[in-house]
């Protein structure tokens, strides 16, 4: 999975605040993280509100998170499959 392709799976934006954000406001250094789910892997779009590049733990701790808050996951988070 590159970049381009997992723009289209993008469900959620989140900030390293953990503030909801809206996706087309996704900067060039967001970090995609990915979890298959079925046929189709779901993106959570991670940024850091001050403009520095997140890396891949913090990204994923992040969205993890934000799932989390949403009863995504069926228990516990699971490692993401994918950072971008």
């Amino acid at each position: 999975m590159n970049r381009k392709n997992a723009f289209q799976y993008i469900s959620y934006a989140v900030d390293d605040a953990g503030s909801p954000r809206v996706i087309e406001e996704m900067p060039d250094n967001a970090r995609l993280v990915g979890w298959q789910c079925g046929f189709e892997p779901l993106f959570v779009a991670v940024w850091s509100y001050l403009g520095v590049q997140l890396s891949d733990e913090e990204a994923e701790e992040l969205a993890a998170d934000f799932l989390n808050d949403k009863d995504w996951f069926a228990d516990e988070a699971t490692p993401a499959d994918f950072i971008i």
